[in-house]
């Protein structure tokens, strides 16, 4: 898209977004030139920013759309900025939130400590919803990334439990276009087979709703699954998630259902980390919401042994996107430009 006339805020808003949800990740048009989507969701989010310097939804976009890039420290002084400027108690808890969760991925303890503490001024409650938001993030990131080794390890745990109260979660990838399993995806349900084999009345969740050639990502696992021998009646098709965010929440519904107490999941080396953040904070976070405790549910997780991830431990892009994933699970939207809202 050309901008060479000034546009409405909304509309500026609309071609943001569309270019925030673009699969044309590195040649995005922009004023006669190929650009990143990125970077052409900056473009016009500032734009939209000389129109309204006041809009605080955006100024709070524009700062995400800055640590997607890896850009935190200017994210940080985007934060900041609306920290100094706003006069809205909802606006100044957000941006303490914001800073406090990424210094703490900067490893600025001392400033984040004193961000939480001006948090906890204004909000006490929320103050101690974020402190349980970083100890997660700090106990998931500090949880090394294994193959099939570390179930093992845990099998005395688990068989603390009733076998029905274990639950595999296998993350679904996109099927090729006429609908074949993709290799990665091959890749996750092997490693799952040999979880359900290994704990053989352990139920299995295989997720994922979008679909190629009339078959979902669910329905062509479950359809795997079954031909390899598994009892069709131990896998649940959460069939319905078009992204990971939807697949713990729509999953975590079935794990509710059917009273179960442990989980491990199933997905890419450079994923599982960011998977476990996304159903450990959403679990809690409905269970604050409904103002109910449900069944606790404790996760693992699983990789496959792809190549993917250099490292046991998320570092770099991995775990930025970690922290991304947490603030969005915590319930701030990625992109919040009011009435474009997407988590």
């Amino acid at each position: 898209m050309d901008v060479t006339v000034q546009l409405p805020i909304n509309l500026l808003s609309r071609y943001a977004l569309d270019a925030f949800n673009s699969k044309n990740r590195l040649q995005y048009p922009l004023n006669g030139q190929l650009v990143s989507n990125l970077e052409a969701v900056v473009f016009y989010l500032q734009e939209a920013l000389t129109l309204s310097s006041s809009s605080f939804e955006h100024h709070f976009t524009l700062a995400n759309m800055l640590t997607f890039s890896g850009d935190i420290h200017s994210a940080l002084k985007s934060y900041q900025q609306v920290l100094l400027t706003t006069q809205n108690h909802q606006d100044k808890v957000t941006a303490l939130t914001y800073l406090s969760v990424w210094l703490h991925h900067q490893n600025a303890h001392k400033k984040m400590t004193s961000y939480l503490s001006q948090l906890e001024t204004l909000d006490s409650h929320h103050a101690l919803q974020v402190k349980t938001l970083l100890a997660t993030l700090e106990v998931i990131l500090n949880y090394p990334m294994d193959c099939l080794s570390r179930c093992s390890t845990s099998k005395k745990t688990m068989n603390k439990t009733a076998p029905s109260n274990y639950a595999i979660i296998a993350l679904g990838y996109l099927l090729n276009d006429d609908g074949a399993i993709a290799p990665p995806l091959l890749k996750r349900l092997t490693l799952t087979l040999s979880l359900a084999n290994k704990y053989p009345k352990a139920l299995i969740i295989v997720t994922g709703g979008l679909a190629k050639a009339g078959q979902t990502e669910s329905s062509a696992m479950k359809t795997w699954l079954v031909e390899q021998g598994v009892n069709k009646d131990r896998v649940i098709e959460e069939n319905k998630a078009t992204n990971t965010i939807d697949n713990a929440r729509l999953s975590l519904a079935l794990l509710n259902k059917y009273n179960i107490q442990a989980a491990t999941l199933v997905s890419a080396s450079i994923h599982v980390h960011r998977s476990h953040i996304l159903f450990d904070v959403l679990h809690w976070q409905n269970n604050l919401q409904n103002n109910k405790i449900t069944q606790s549910i404790t996760f693992s997780h699983v990789a496959v042994n792809d190549k993917l991830s250099t490292s046991d431990f998320p570092e770099g892009k991995v775990k930025r996107d970690c922290y991304i994933d947490a603030l969005r699970s915590f319930g701030l939207p990625a992109f919040n430009c009011p009435p474009f809202v997407q988590i």
